[in-house]
């Protein structure tokens, strides 16, 4: 059974806004070892709950906690006011992961901005076992 994860896009939006208009990035492990360079991401981050960041620099911070970044915890996932969550197809390790917003043919920016001015309201990954998909949602399935 997947996992869907959602996360409110109109803020999900601002992190992605600020790396894709970022001259610098934070590579993903693999960018890294590669030597090859980052484009805008997403950084989908799985340690202290689950929630989104962006990965450009200088680093965008949260206004409420000036020493931390801006993270957007997906909905039922911020262990200081939901508890601590364990999903199998999360995994028992911690990870990020990339999601890369200006790849072709179908840019991840231009369908988050679209998807924004429909009046469409989460953002969703879905998890399995062994892959994800990202897509958006204009409501919540409750699980």
């Amino acid at each position: 059974m997947a996992l869907h994860l959602y996360f409110d896009l109109r803020d999900a939006l601002l992190l992605a806004e600020h790396a894709v208009a970022a001259a610098e990035h934070v590579p993903s492990f693999t960018e890294r070892e590669a030597g090859t360079p980052c484009p805008g991401a997403l950084e989908w981050v799985h340690d202290h709950g689950v929630y989104l960041m962006s990965n450009g620099l200088p680093r965008l911070k949260d206004p409420d906690r000036p020493d931390a970044n801006l993270t957007v915890y997906a909905d039922g996932w911020n262990p200081d006011t939901d508890g601590h969550r364990y999903d199998p197809d999360l995994g028992g390790d911690d990870f990020v992961e990339h999601l890369h917003l200006t790849e072709v043919p179908t840019p991840l920016i231009d369908e988050l901005r679209e998807a924004r001015a429909a009046g469409y309201e989460w953002l969703r990954l879905t998890v399995h076992a062994d892959t994800y998909d990202v897509s958006v949602t204009r409501t919540r399935q409750h699980d």
